[in-house]
């Protein structure tokens, strides 16, 4: 297998690079702060940053046990994308955020969100990722082999490569281009800013690290924060039909 193993292994890579990270350059204009999350941490993140954002234009609050709930009833907004429209509809009952997310409207809002951005070639589609995850598993398995017959150090070298990018977020290079340029005008805040708009960016960017100075009381009731409290959150519930989203949604990114 030698040469030949390792001629497969780096070709697999490669095309499974190509489909995972083209285009350099995709379409950025008038992306909203939720499909800046989107590009980050994929649906689940966009979610997290229209409840701030409804939230901070005093739509939703939270209610009995940190869930989630509408507080007017006059609509959402008129400069709203789908997914706020989808969110404040089923929050028209008290829901937790996992409930919210795994809700028929928002489920919806969020595949069309994944769609819009996969075809502005800012995130990866399902297909190419699909695809892509195969080549690179195939690439590892090839590399694995070679490592075996006796060529270690570039067989290890080429699974690590493999994993890498079957591991790797699922934004294209244009999509990381975005970030890394928004996130040079716009650093990591130490303090509220003055805008609404200004904050619902900043969380779209830095996630948690941008919840816990700007919201902090608002994404601690929420369970925005993840981990102990959005189990609790869906516990004390009692669940509802959209229960163990959190554990079995098996989309990857995070708040």
């Amino acid at each position: 297998m030698g040469s030949i193993g390792v001629l497969g292994a780096v070709a697999g890579l490669v095309v499974a690079g190509l489909l995972r990270w083209l285009p350099v350059r995709g379409r950025t204009s008038g992306l909203p702060a939720v499909g800046v999350a989107g590009v980050r941490g994929g649906s689940k993140a966009a979610l997290t940053v229209a409840v701030v954002e409804l939230h901070l234009a005093e739509v939703i609050d939270t209610g009995r046990a940190g869930q989630l709930r509408r507080v007017a009833h006059s609509g959402p907004g008129r400069n709203v994308t789908s997914l706020h429209r989808a969110a404040w509809t089923v929050l028209g009952r008290n829901l937790s955020l996992a409930d919210a997310a795994a809700a028929p409207a928002v489920r919806r809002a969020r595949q069309e969100l994944n769609a819009e951005l996969a075809g502005r070639g800012l995130r990866c589609g399902r297909a190419r990722s699909t695809l892509a995850g195969l080549l690179a598993l195939a690439a590892c398995a090839t590399a694995v082999a070679v490592a075996a017959q006796g060529a270690l150090r570039t067989g290890l070298s080429l699974a690590v490569l493999s994993l890498a990018v079957l591991c790797g977020p699922a934004r294209t290079l244009a999509g990381h281009r975005l970030l890394r340029e928004l996130r040079r005008r716009h650093p990591r805040p130490a303090a509220v800013p003055a805008a609404p708009a200004e904050t619902g960016l900043l969380v779209a960017l830095h996630g948690r690290r941008a919840l816990r100075p700007l919201v902090p009381e608002f994404a601690a009731r929420a369970g925005l924060l993840g981990g102990r409290a959005v189990r609790e959150t869906v516990a004390r519930s009692g669940g509802g039909p959209y229960e163990g989203f959190a554990a079995g949604s098996g989309e990857g990114g995070g708040i």
